[in-house]
């Protein structure tokens, strides 16, 4: 035998892709509204495992879950996890720290789930008891059965001393009182004997009480008797006939059955052909069901009565009345095979009231029987001869011996095989009474044709004809096997590896005598050391002892029946590899799983980290073999292949759902320009792959550009990625165009933005909007009108010129092709107005414009007075309101008056002498009072001047 270390396994994924449907694989984690949390099933103490939580949904927040352990000096695991916003899941450490069974929980707003594993560490002290059946459900009433010492991990460990086990049944079951399992041995056998369903139990100090229900179960198997003629001749013969029925179809064992029949009255029945002497079998008799039938011959005596009865060995009994001599009848079917009841036998004194002599009835009715009724090779029929009256409302059929007639047989099937006619001989039958008896009954054979129910009549000259059914139906086949139950055991010792035994096609185990009249040859082909090569079956269980030193097969078989095989797997040694991983993930994000070394009793040995891993499509591994990623929705099914054999798990691996929305659906591009747009999902960092005929270039995170160089439409394809989520295609339909930029705006000079309502016509379409506006349209020829004067409250404005994208009209009227985006751009004048009062230089200016106002002098009297600017007087001046011949920008409406005063130079310089001669006429002092003086007598000459008003 070639050897493999379990160290060098190689390992293989396989997935297999299926229509998803929710469902959960079998897991140590539980679901709740909104996440699942998982752990391994199994960990190792000492060893490194990783756990999960799947949001069912993410959330656009943190995700904090709080996490505990139902002991924490078993289970360590951090006391919270972080999923973060649009993440699926979170995976966190676990490190089991002592042997024993633990529970993780997980709360989550309130929501509370917990995932349950179990932690191995070796460990030999016995901690419990086991009892081992070859079988729970029997029809055997014996059993050999055994009881194992374990330890807490279901393992067998050896006693240190004599254990005395204590056994307890029901009233159903025998078993001995105690059984003992020996110092350094883990196991006893414990013989048992059933005679119905029920429990056995064991008990032990300190390893508590293990129990095993057995059920016992019978075969349904019908006896069936029948005596043929039931009405018979006195000093005659009848025949018996005994089968079995199970399921409504002939039942036929490969082996004979021993059955008994018996008589109640001798004196009108018996088996045996004496007439005089009675024999003990002329009351019983032993006879066997070969391939399920048994019949005979019954003597019959004289008049009167008995009930036959038959008992089958294990089967059961059935019971028939047999009548010799007329009978009375309350009513009878003539036709019928059968007796109805009530039946009353008539004694000889008062049947020779029927006739003056049996002998001179005349027979006037034919009956017929078919047994086996119920038949799928072979039956026979039997025909009798009858005297049927009717006396005094009393029927009366009176049995009547062969007369060398001949009776015509049919039947409605032509597959039927029988004679057609049967000659009613009157043949002598040794041993009744006198050597006078004679046949009153004939057989024949019937060979079967065609499955299905059929009447066989019989008739004769004359006579009433009678009937019989007859059924063929395929006979019921039971198979039987050789089974074998496999033990716990230990490499290098000598030990007891299974139990044998025969079942049938129910699975129940049944008595090897049941099946072989003696017992079977077995042989056994195995390469364990002291196994026998052959055995003999010769009781209800075989033990098969041997020394085991790696895995290995053992095959039984006997000739006629379906052999076993059974493969012995060393419980101290690796030989299977188990694998777990969370049943439910998202498609495209990573979870941990976990595979172990582990012994025939599934107990994990080592965590085992795949060294040469492969996986089909859609499944990724990583490097180190931690993690798995599968990239296809649906049911996965993963499976591990090993020198020791494969194991499969389920992933029931889903989307989460994500929404698209864009800016830019049916939208006209312009040809030859960059147009953008937007995508946006409504999760965070997704990803996006645009295709078009048209290339696209992104230009930030979610924002696109496309430039198209043609008319026409077009779409672009939207793939949008992230990992857990669906992905997403979505078409935007686009129209491109040769369309050109129109923007118009109007400005006075003094900075306002005018919001006028211009004529434009392109390609005789109207566009109409309040300045400043933008316009798409398509290329062509354009009229324009840009009103010549535009009032704003107060203000005025005139149009100075149009410029459009560099080129200036004067007028506003406009007519030219564009073929390119333009600018229109009216740029108007604010017109103010300058207001002078008596004074020169006011008028109309343009916004900005220079203004020179100047306020000249105005001569009376000869030119000897005049009047001449004082100051200008107004509101909000731009200028010095003393300064005459000012100049200054205008940038609003200015309202002024030139204020003048009287100057009187000219008109003193003419009377300065005179007045200075009055001055020294005068002689005074002082230069003061010449001067007042001098200005009181001109104010005396020169009249006063009229004042102008101020506009």
């Amino acid at each position: 035998m070639i050897k493999k270390s379990l160290a060098s396994l190689s390992l293989f994924l396989f997935v297999v892709i299926s229509p998803l449907l929710p469902a959960f694989g079998q897991s140590s984690g539980e679901v709740s509204s909104g996440y699942s949390v998982w752990i391994p099933k199994k960990m190792i103490v000492g060893q490194d495992y990783q756990g999960i939580i799947v949001l069912d949904r993410p959330s656009s927040d943190n995700s904090l879950l709080f996490l505990s352990t139902s002991d924490k000096s078993r289970l360590d695991v951090p006391q919270s996890i972080n999923i973060s916003p649009f993440t699926n899941h979170g995976i966190f450490q676990i490190k089991p720290l002592k042997n024993g069974n633990a529970t993780v929980f997980a709360a989550l707003q309130g929501n509370l789930v917990q995932a349950d594993t179990t932690i191995y560490q070796s460990n030999t002290q016995p901690a419990s008891l086991r009892i081992i059946l070859p079988t729970n459900i029997t029809k055997a009433q014996n059993m050999l059965a055994y009881v194992f010492s374990q330890d807490q991990f279901g393992l067998p460990a050896p006693v240190n001393l004599d254990s005395e086990l204590f056994v307890t049944t029901t009233s159903t079951i025998e078993a001995p009182a105690t059984i003992t399992i020996p110092k350094g041995q883990y196991y006893a056998q414990l013989p048992l004997i059933t005679k119905g369903s029920g429990t056995v139990s064991v008990a032990a100090d300190g390893l508590g009480l293990a129990t095993a229900k057995i059920t016992k179960v019978h075969d349904d198997i019908k006896v069936r008797l029948a005596v043929a003629p039931d009405i018979a001749v006195p000093n005659s013969a009848v025949y018996y006939y005994v089968w079995l029925e199970k399921e409504g179809k002939p039942f036929k064992p490969p082996y004979t059955i021993n059955a008994v029949l018996s008589s109640s009255d001798t004196d009108v029945a018996r088996f045996g052909n004496t007439y005089d002497v009675t024999h003990f079998n002329d009351i019983t008799y032993s006879t066997k069901l070969k391939d399920g039938i048994a019949k005979g011959i019954i003597y019959t005596r004289n008049f009167g009565n008995s009930t036959i009865s038959v008992s089958v060995e294990g089967v059961g009994s059935a019971t028939a009345l047999l009548i010799a001599g007329p009978a009375l009848f309350n009513s009878v079917a003539l036709t019928s095979n059968t007796v109805s009841n009530p039946v009353l036998s008539v004694d000889e004194t008062t049947a020779s009231s029927f006739c003056s002599k049996l002998s001179s009835c005349k027979p006037n009715l034919v009956k017929v029987w078919v047994y086996p009724s119920v038949f799928d090779d072979k039956s026979y029929g039997i025909v009798s001869l009858y005297h049927f009256t009717n006396n005094t409302n009393q029927n009366i059929v009176v049995p009547l011996a062969a007369d060398s007639s001949i009776v015509q047989i049919s039947s409605n099937s032509q597959d039927l095989q029988y004679d057609k006619e049967i000659e009613m001989i009157p043949a002598r039958i040794p041993g009744t009474n006198q050597e006078i008896g004679v046949a009153a009954a004939v057989e024949f054979p019937i060979a079967a044709g065609e499955e299905g129910n059929y009447t066989i009549t019989a008739s004769g000259a004359g006579k009433i004809f009678g009937t019989a059914p007859a059924s063929i139906i395929p006979r019921y086949f039971d198979s039987y096997n050789v089974a074998i139950t496999s033990l716990p055991a230990k490499t290098g010792i000598t030990q007891d590896l299974g139990i044998m035994y025969i079942s049938d096609g129910s699975g129940a185990m049944v008595e090897p005598s049941s099946v072989f009249s003696e017992p079977p040859d077995v042989e056994i082909k195995t390469i364990i050391k002291d196994v026998p090569k052959k055995l003999q079956f010769t009781s209800t269980n075989m033990a098969l002892a041997g020394t085991l030193s790696d895995k290995a097969d053992i095959s039984a078989s006997i000739p006629g029946l379906s052999s076993a095989s059974v493969t012995i797997f060393p419980l101290d040694i690796a030989t299977n590899v188990e694998f777990d991983l969370p049943p439910r993930i998202h498609v495209g994000e990573k979870f941990p799983f976990v595979a172990h070394k582990v012994d025939s009793f599934g107990v994990p040995l080592q965590q085992l980290v795949p060294q040469d891993l492969s996986a089909a499509s859609g499944v990724t591994v990583d490097p180190l073999g931690q993690y798995m990623t599968i990239n296809k929705e649906g049911k996965v099914t993963v499976a591990i292949l090993a020198d020791t054999g494969a194991i499969t798990k389920e992933v029931d691996s889903f989307y989460n759902e994500m929404h698209l929305s864009t800016d830019a659906n049916n939208t006209i591009f312009k040809v030859g320009k960059p147009n953008a747009f937007k995508v946006t999902a409504d999760v965070e960092n997704a990803s996006y792959d645009l295709q078009s005929i048209i290339p696209v270039t992104q230009t930030a995170p979610g924002q696109f550009s496309i430039s198209p160089d043609r008319e026409g439409a077009f779409d672009v394809t939207i793939f949008a990625h992230k990992d857990g989520f669906k992905p997403l295609a979505e078409i935007l339909h686009f129209i491109s165009k040769k369309i050109i930029d129109i923007s118009v705006t109007a400005t006075g000079n003094d900075g306002t933005v005018l919001h006028l309502v211009p004529l434009i016509t392109v390609n005789n379409q109207s566009i109409i909007s309040n300045t400043p506006f933008e316009q798409s349209t398509g290329a062509g020829q354009v009229h324009i009108e840009i009103p010549p004067q535009f009032n704003v409250g107060d203000n005025n404005y005139a149009l100075n010129n149009v410029d459009i994208s560099g080129q200036k009209f004067s007028n506003g009227k406009i007519d030219l092709f564009l073929a390119d985006d333009s600018k229109i751009q009216a740029s108007y004048d604010r017109v103010l107005k300058v207001n002078a009062t008596y004074a020169g230089g006011g008028g109309l200016y343009s916004y900005g414009a220079t203004a020179t106002l100047h306020a000249p002098d105005k001569w009376e009297i000869s030119f000897l007075v005049r009047q001449v600017f004082d100051h200008w007087e107004g509101n909000n001046l731009p200028f010095d309101s003393r300064t005459n011949d000012v100049s200054f920008v205008v940038k609003e409406n200015v309202f002024v008056t030139a204020v003048y005063k009287q100057d009187s130079t000219y008109l003193m310089l003419v009377i300065a002498g005179p007045v200075t001669g009055f001055f020294v006429l005068k002689k005074r002092d002082t230069i003061t009072w010449h001067v007042k003086e001098l200005e009181e007598k001109i104010k005396q000459f020169v009249p006063k001047l009229p004042k102008k008003k101020k506009d």
